[in-house]
């Protein structure tokens, strides 16, 4: 089985909530268009989002986080306290590969069923993906996916893997606090040998006007780095958008503020 754990930010730490949820509900299609195998998926959060998207394998866990200041360091924080808490959720569900995904980003509908043909593996990290910039008809292909992107790894997990209550020591468990570029390391993964996942496994969307981190395909500088861009610009197909359940958001609502 594979589980997904996507945590999302609180409406009042969004700039623009109906945007926020509109992504979220695209990321949260992307992950239940799984074509086969067993798969299970938490969202957690302050707040459901705004849509009316639902799924038998899609649980919400809806908590009374504290909003974090607006820096990226409070934001990275809140978004890993939500992971331990899709984390503790998800611990009866093991021994599972367990999959972090960001709300707004897109994987590959042929997870779950690698998962399946693969049941006892370490698990995999995606070298091997797609950046997106909003509103663009192209992908960038990077092969250094996991790198730059949080919806980077797919890892085994055993019961004492996953914490049992939010008080449990920051640190003792595989997959919490630590980055995404830190999977590659067998060292920091409890000794377990993971392995490039061999097809590209998820797309990273960028400028949406709500990402903590990210590049944009505007920035081409140089006539080096053009051309290597050029020659890893992908069309986004019809092919590829199902793949991935990459389908082209509304027009962004405007903002809604707090009063």
């Amino acid at each position: 089985m594979l589980v997904f754990i996507v945590p999302l930010q609180s409406p009042l730490a969004s700039s623009n909530w109906a945007l926020v949820s509109a992504l979220c509900e695209r990321t949260l299609r992307s992950i239940c268009a799984q074509t086969a195998g067993q798969f299970r998926l938490f969202l957690v959060c302050n707040q459901a989002p705004a849509m009316a998207f639902s799924h038998p394998d899609l649980t919400i866990i809806e908590d009374d986080f504290p909003i974090p200041e607006r820096t990226t360091a409070a934001r990275m924080f809140d978004k890993h306290e939500k992971l331990k808490r899709g984390m503790i959720a998800a611990r009866n569900l093991a021994p599972c590969h367990v999959m972090f995904a960001d709300a707004d980003d897109c994987v590959h509908r042929g997870l779950a069923e690698w998962c399946g043909k693969h049941p006892g593996h370490p698990g995999w990290y995606i070298t091997d993906g797609y950046i997106h910039t909003t509103g663009s008809p192209w992908l960038y292909r990077r092969r250094d996916f996991d790198q730059i992107c949080g919806t980077a790894a797919l890892v085994h997990c055993e019961p004492a893997d996953f914490p049992r209550q939010m008080s449990d020591p920051k640190g003792d468990f595989l997959m919490i606090d630590r980055g995404h570029f830190e999977f590659r390391d067998p060292v920091r993964m409890h000794g377990r040998q993971l392995e490039p996942l061999p097809f590209p496994g998820a797309v990273y969307v960028t400028a949406t006007g709500e990402n903590d981190s990210g590049i944009s395909l505007r920035q081409w500088r140089g006539k080096k780095m053009f051309l290597k861009k050029l020659l890893n610009t992908r069309l986004l197909t019809s092919r590829l958008r199902a793949e991935f359940g990459l389908y082209d958001l509304p027009v962004p609502p405007p903002p809604v503020h707090s009063t």
